[in-house]
């Protein structure tokens, strides 16, 4: 989920997310961000329903977009970050704990490539591989409490890219091996541990396996992995089949569930370019630019398999006619969506997560979404979703609660 993708397709060291459990896409009006407050409520075009209506950003231009639980953050093309939306454990960075829908920057003069929007937290990463965390202290290493502005999680080695799940985060390092912290009940860090009795692992830990990955996505309470090889490999709680029969181990908080302490190979059609981890599903882009997902699709945000298919066990294509190949894919919360060739969106599951024009029905098919914007850059959070334009403005629709979205 949450994860969110944090740079355009292409571009170098580009985390595969997702997203975050971590970590997003909604219904609702294309809404572009507005730091401005000089524009008064009656000079604006509405925002947060689900017509096209644009709320702009002045003077400012973005290279990275996330969008998590229930708050957003982007990087500008100075390095600057800016997050907007649910502050109340301190998300935003800014020094305050609040709601906000309008951007607050974070508190370092230090500039970022990418920032991740987690569940209560976030985390940057700067140009140089260092990482800073900010938010709920179950994720904000060696914080006792909650961090109201960046602090720095001590990494082994500078980090090459970072995901952001629902409550734990991971890194990749220059040699591409993965480290993850944070939340770990149900096994979600890989460092094979997990339950109660380890609960939390404190710090930036080897996940355990000598595989190299090329991009990594954090979800709800699994994570996953691309390997160097194309593979797809996850670890973590497997209660909606996400990891499928290698997950041998119990988990849980309360009642144990099926988990994977360690990374499991889960059985593609293909060669895998990118995968990206929602709440309780995933999704993954092939090489030839196709979409399979799996997992939980109680609102169809597997894809078109009907209201009586709860749960898709194995990888399933998704299919859009016309649309070309897609670059892109991001798993949110009952929701997905895939950025085709053309720079349009097209998302499926929740209604009102989504971004289609759909009234009140869940688009089991996808459909075209955001009104038909071209992006570059797309990510997916629990009940709302973010874009990156060809021009760098960062939109967002989907659930206004909170300020996730920004302006209204």
């Amino acid at each position: 989920m949450f994860a969110l993708l944090l740079r355009p397709p292409g571009s170098s060291g580009r985390p595969q997310w997702g997203l975050t459990p971590l970590i997003a896409l909604a219904v609702g009006s294309l809404v572009f961000l507005t730091l401005g407050a000089r524009h008064a409520a009656a000079q604006r075009p509405q925002c947060g329903t689900r017509s096209t209506a644009a709320c702009t950003a002045p003077g400012l231009t973005f290279q990275a977009v996330s969008a998590g639980f229930s708050h957003s953050c982007g990087v500008a093309l100075d390095g600057a970050g800016w997050c907007w939306g649910d502050g109340r454990a301190a998300a935003l960075g800014d020094g305050q704990r609040r709601v906000s829908r309008l951007p607050q920057r974070v508190q370092t003069t230090l500039p970022f490539v990418e920032i991740g929007a987690g569940g209560s937290y976030s985390c940057g990463r700067t140009v140089d591989g260092r990482v800073l965390c900010w938010g709920s202290e179950r994720v904000v290493p060696g914080w006792p409490e909650v961090a109201t502005t960046p602090r720095d999680v001590v990494l082994p080695a500078p980090a090459t890219a970072l995901v952001t799940g629902r409550r734990h985060a991971c890194v990749l390092d220059a040699e591409r091996r993965a480290l993850c912290w944070g939340w770990n009940v149900d096994g979600e860090t890989g460092t094979g541990t997990g339950g109660l009795s380890t609960s939390m692992v404190p710090g930036p830990t080897p996940v355990d396996t000598a595989v190299r990955f090329s991009g990594l996505s954090a979800g709800l309470g699994f994570t996953c992995g691309v390997t160097e090889s194309a593979d797809v490999l996850c670890w973590g709680s497997n209660i909606d089949g996400v990891i499928g029969a290698g997950a041998a181990d119990n988990c849980g908080e309360v009642n144990p569930v099926a988990c994977a302490l360690r990374p499991v190979k889960v059985r593609m059609p293909e060669r895998i370019r990118q995968v990206s981890a929602g709440s309780t599903h995933a999704c993954v882009l092939t090489e030839t630019g196709r979409v399979f997902c799996w997992g939980a699709n109680g609102a169809g945000q597997v894809g078109a398999h009907g209201p009586g298919v709860p749960l898709v066990r194995t990888p399933a294509e998704v299919k859009i006619s016309r649309s070309g190949k897609f670059l892109e894919v991001t798993s949110g919360g009952v929701h997905s969506c895939a950025l085709t060739e053309s720079g349009r969106v097209y998302c499926w599951g929740a209604y009102d997560h989504a971004g289609s024009d759909l009234a009140d029905s869940e688009p089991l098919e996808p459909a075209l979404a955001a009104g038909g914007t071209l992006f570059r850059a797309i990510s997916a959070g629990q009940i709302h979703a973010c874009g990156l334009d060809k021009r760098g403005r960062v939109l967002c629709w989907g659930d206004t609660i909170l300020g996730a979205l920004g302006v209204r």
